[in-house]
C-alpha cells in the first residue's frame, strides 16, 4: 500500500503476478529478479474529431438553402429575359436521306424461311428443293426490293417538295400547319390563328406578373451574393422585359418557319386569376406588327427588346401609375382583335 497526492493505492499478489488498484488507473505487473513489466488495464483513450454544434449545422443548412435559392432565382431570370436570343434554323427545301440499301444476307435468309416454313422438318428432300428454289429467286427479289425502296424514296421526296412549294408560295393552310409544328415546344404557348400567305397572326399566352421572382439577385457591401426584394416598379419593369423577349422570340420563330410570311401580327393574352374584374381574367395585354425586313439582320445581343416591342408598327401596351402596372388593352377600336379575345374566352 502507498499514499500520494493522487490518493491511496495498493498492490495485491506476489511480485510474479501483481495487481495494482486504487488511485489512478488499475494495472498489472510481473517481474522476476531485477526486471519488472507493468501495464494499465483501462481502455485506450481515442482522439475524437470535434463535433459540429447544432447551431453550426443549422447555419450551414441556411447558407446552403440561400445559395440554392440564389441560383434558382438567377435561372428563372435568365430564362425569362433571354428567350429572344435563341436562334431558329430557317426552313429549307427538303432533301430526304437516301433509302437504306438492301441487306443481301437478310433477304436470302428471308426467302429461305418463307420457302420452308410449311414443310415438315423430316421431309429433307422437299426442304432442300425449296431452299434451292429460294436461292434461284434471290437475284430477282434483290432487284425488286431495291427498285421498291427507290420508288418509295422518290415518292416521299416528291411529296416533300410539293409541301415545300406550298409553304414558300404562302398557302395559308400549309403556313399555319408549319407554325403549329414550330410552336409545339414553346414555354409560352403560341398559336397561329390566321395567314394570308404573306402575313400571319399569332396569339401568345403569357403569364401574369407573378411569374417574376419576388426577389432579385444582388450582392452585399462585402461582395457576397444575396437576394433583395423587388419593388413593385422593379417587378413590373422586369415583367415588360420578359414579355418583350417572348414576343421577339415568337416573331423570330414565325419568320424562320414560314419563308413566305413578310409580316407577323402578335397578340399577347394572359390569364390572371388575381384580377379584380371577371372580364379581365383572360385579356389582351399587347399587340403589334413585325415586318420581316425590320428584324432581318440585327445583333440580338445588342437589341433592346422593350424598344423593339414599343417601336413595332401598331404597338399597343397599356401601363398605369408610377409602378407601371401592365393593364388589359382596350380593343374597342380593334374589332378583329377583340373578336379573337372573345373567342378565346368562349373556348376556356
Amino acid at each position: 500500500m502507498s499514499a500520494s497526492s493522487r490518493g491511496i493505492r495498493t498492490s495485491i499478489g506476489p511480485r510474479a503476478a501483481r495487481l495494482h488498484v486504487g488511485a489512478g488507473t488499475a494495472g498489472f505487473s510481473t517481474g522476476a529478479g531485477p526486471l519488472t513489466y507493468g501495464t494499465g488495464l483501462g481502455g485506450r483513450s481515442r482522439s475524437r474529431a470535434p463535433r459540429a454544434s447544432l447551431t453550426a449545422l443549422e447555419r450551414q443548412a441556411r447558407a446552403a438553402e440561400k445559395a440554392a435559392e440564389y441560383e434558382a432565382v438567377g435561372r428563372v431570370e435568365r430564362a425569362l429575359l433571354s428567350a429572344h436570343l435563341e436562334e431558329f434554323t430557317p426552313a429549307a427545301a427538303p432533301v430526304l436521306p437516301a433509302p437504306a440499301p438492301v441487306d443481301p444476307k437478310a433477304l436470302r435468309d428471308l426467302l429461305r424461311r418463307q420457302a420452308g416454313e410449311h414443310i415438315p422438318r423430316w421431309k429433307m428432300r422437299r426442304r432442300s428443293t425449296a431452299r434451292k428454289q429460294a436461292d434461284d429467286r434471290f437475284p430477282a427479289a434483290l432487284r425488286e426490293e431495291t427498285t421498291h425502296r427507290a420508288d418509295e424514296h422518290a415518292s416521299a421526296q416528291a411529296a416533300a417538295e410539293a409541301e415545300w412549294a406550298r409553304l414558300t408560295s404562302g398557302d395559308p393552310a400549309t403556313v399555319i400547319a408549319a407554325l403549329e409544328a414550330a410552336f409545339e415546344d414553346n414555354i409560352s404557348p403560341a398559336a397561329p390563328i390566321d395567314s394570308t400567305g404573306t402575313a400571319a397572326t399569332v396569339v401568345v399566352s403569357f403569364a401574369p406578373p407573378t411569374v417574376v421572382p419576388e426577389r432579385r439577385q444582388a450582392t452585399t457591401p462585402s461582395g457576397r451574393p444575396t437576394l433583395h426584394k423587388r419593388t413593385k416598379a422593379e417587378r413590373n419593369s422586369f415583367y415588360v422585359r420578359a414579355l418583350a423577349s417572348t414576343v421577339l422570340a415568337t416573331v423570330k420563330e414565325t419568320l424562320a418557319a414560314a419563308p413566305s410570311v413578310k409580316e407577323v401580327t402578335i397578340l399577347v393574352v394572359r390569364q390572371d386569376p388575381d384580377t379584380h374584374r371577371p372580364q379581365d381574367y383572360l385579356a389582351a395585354i399587347y399587340a403589334g406588327r413585325f415586318p420581316r425586313e425590320r428584324l432581318a439582320t440585327p445583333d440580338w445581343n445588342q437589341v433592346d427588346p422593350v424598344a423593339e416591342l414599343l417601336l413595332a408598327p401598331g404597338a399597343m401596351l397599356h401601363r398605369r401609375g408610377q409602378a407601371g402596372d401592365v393593364l388589359p388593352l382596350d380593343l374597342a377600336a380593334e374589332p378583329e382583335l377583340a373578336a379573337v379575345v372573345a373567342q378565346l374566352r368562349a373556348d376556356l
